[in-house]
């Protein structure tokens, strides 16, 4: 497949800020700009769309020059920013590209109550401000640029538990088949970007070999492991890295996540570090 010639990505919005100056602000989600040679995209819009706004104010970033914006999937913490006026009104317009599942409707048992956790606009609403692009077969969008769309799975278990989608009279365990990841083809591999790797990071590193048919280089973003076990996690991150050069776990991944990856292969990313090939 085509090749990026310069990538960069930035992280706007995660639960742990990286940099002292400038000073930026986190929340729990997740949202990264990447520059793909000339195109950008926005990758998530976090919780609240707050910090999307005032971090990439203060890193000089206009959201306005963005080209696509990605949705990992229909959770809120990745989609809530669209429900932000400001956020959606720099935004409006652009092409917007997601897995069709995003629209069911999500709720998470939370202290045995169930709360709605999905998309904070209707379809509607979101084909009225956005051109918007529904797959769930990868998608070349742009050179060296694949949105993955559903990820295949091959016997990794998916991460799901206590989440559930349907109606209030009818719901069911959600197996979180709109959940994606976004395949950047570089000079040194593929960088594959998650948002929170419901359908197990493993999976998608599997599938990303798969639609590529190229080596890995970095897996970046949210790998699902923050209540997963020891044993679980190391078994996890020794199998990334025996696939990838570089490993970035961020948002819902854990600090143990972070600590066992190898200091060699480590990528620090919190709000306001950034990426670069």
């Amino acid at each position: 497949m085509d090749q990026i010639g310069s990538l960069k990505i930035t992280v706007l919005s995660d639960n742990f800020t990286s940099t002292i100056i400038p000073p930026l602000i986190g929340e729990w989600g997740f949202s990264a700009l990447i520059e793909a040679d000339d195109v950008k995209i926005l990758f998530d819009v976090g919780n609240s769309g707050f910090p999307v706004l005032y971090n990439s104010e203060k890193l000089n970033i206009d959201l306005k020059s963005i080209d696509y914006i990605i949705l990992s999937h229909g959770h809120s913490d990745h989609t809530g920013g669209l429900g932000n006026e400001k956020l959606l009104s720099l935004l409006k317009g652009k092409t917007l590209i997601a897995h069709p599942g995003i629209f069911e409707k999500k709720f998470l048992n939370w202290n045995n109550k169930l709360q709605y956790i999905g998309l904070p606009l209707s379809r509607e609403e979101l084909e009225r401000n956005f051109q918007v692009i529904l797959t769930k077969k990868p998608l070349e969008f742009a050179k060296g640029l694949i949105f993955s769309g559903e990820i295949k799975r091959y016997g990794h278990p998916e991460l799901n538990s206590g989440l559930f989608k349907g109606e209030e009279d009818g719901i069911e365990s959600d197996h979180l088949y709109d959940d994606i990841a976004l395949f950047m083809n570089t000079s040194k591999g593929v960088v594959v970007l998650t948002g929170c790797g419901h359908s197990n990071v493993l999976n998608i590193v599997n599938y990303a070999k798969e639609v590529t048919k190229e080596k890995i280089y970095a897996v970046l973003g949210g790998f699902h492991l923050l209540s997963s076990n020891p044993q679980q996690v190391n078994e996890v991150i020794n199998e990334i890295s025996s696939e990838s050069s570089k490993i970035g776990p961020s948002h819902c991944s854990g600090n143990l996540a972070k600590s066992v990856v190898t200091k060699d292969k480590f990528v620090d990313f919190g709000v306001g570090k950034t990426f670069e090939i």
